[in-house]
């Protein structure tokens, strides 16, 4: 016999004798709750890091802070806003750092993530539905915390507006608040052991940001590409950019989630530079005469990715 099945007995002879069990049914519920939670997510069951573990094997928790690196990015850039990303716009390479996604992948596994905005997620037994539990110390750049209402909000516009993630959340009727720092995510059918991974990938986007007004007082909207710098809540910030030549980024010295083990050992350059090229041939010639620190180069005939790099001169902006 185990644990719920268990459960249900007692409350059945209750029931049946006529007690109230009201307030027991939900601590019953509650405790069996807490002890679903994880801290990490692998449709083959196992994960390689347990609970508490400190960094990920494949990083320098020591590795220092500081410098600046360049690279290559091909093609112009006119947009910053994630949402309508390859439907409207030309998206900026690197956005990705401002933002932050309830749980993040190890490298070093086949499929499995960790919590990152998320601290633990729970799902039952037949994943019919995953509730992901926020971190109380995530916070956006403007030091108010995310909550419940940012990930329904940025669900329903991926939803809504975005054809490549509206189509991987097809089998997700809806998000919902179920608890101070918790969300739900409702699915249409009950088996599908990789949507709680799938819902573990969503960017999260700041609701009072994109509801509220530009500095011109124009309200943002959601649906519109935008050159405007996003507020975010991940561990780098724009700091300039000319568009469709270059963006630069800082990293964010007080970043809330410096310290989660998924983060420990990663962004620690000071700052991160894209410098724009439409022709590849051009871009080629940038990293030989060090105007760039590195390009990658797909080797497509033996289906082999290879980094080509090495300067170690700071990019000069």
């Amino acid at each position: 016999m185990n644990r719920r099945s268990l459960l249900t007995s007692a409350l059945s002879v209750l029931a049946v004798r006529g007690l109230p069990f009201t307030s027991w049914t939900s601590r019953a519920e509650a405790e069996e709750k807490a002890a679903s939670w994880r801290h990490g997510l692998s449709p083959f069951g196992d994960l390689k890091y347990p609970f508490g573990f400190k960094h990920f094997d494949y990083v320098n928790a020591n590795a220092p802070k500081g410098g600046a690196a360049c690279q290559i990015a091909l093609g112009p850039f006119d947009n910053f806003n994630m949402v309508v990303a390859g439907v409207k716009g030309s998206l900026a390479l690197g956005t990705e750092l401002v933002y932050q996604t309830l749980f993040v992948p190890s490298l070093d596994e086949v499929s499995s993530e960790y919590g990152l905005l998320a601290e633990a997620v729970n799902h039952p037994d037949d994943f019919s539905s995953t509730t992901f539990r926020l971190r109380a110390e995530a916070k956006w750049h403007d030091g108010k915390p995310v909550t419940p209402a940012d990930v329904i909000f940025s669900f329903d516009a991926f939803k809504k507006l975005s054809p490549q993630l509206g189509s991987s959340f097809l089998h997700v009727v809806k998000a919902e608040q179920t608890a101070e720092r918790e969300v739900t995510f409702r699915f249409t059918s009950s088996g599908n052991r990789k949507l709680p991974q799938v819902m573990g990938q969503l960017t999260i986007l700041p609701q009072h940001w994109w509801e509220g007004a530009d500095s011109d007082g124009k309200k943002r909207d959601i649906g519109a590409t935008t050159l405007e710098p996003p507020l975010g809540s991940g561990p780098y910030r724009i700091k300039e950019f000319s568009a469709g030549r270059n963006i630069v980024y800082e990293r964010v010295k007080d970043y809330w989630g410096s310290n989660v083990p998924a983060n420990v050992g990663r962004d620690n350059f000071d700052e991160l530079r894209f410098e724009y090229f439409r022709d590849a041939t051009v871009a080629i010639e940038a990293f030989k005469t060090n105007t760039v620190d590195w390009r990658t180069e797909i080797a497509r005939r033996i289906g082999r990715l290879r980094l080509c790099g090495g300067h170690r001169e700071a990019c000069r902006a």
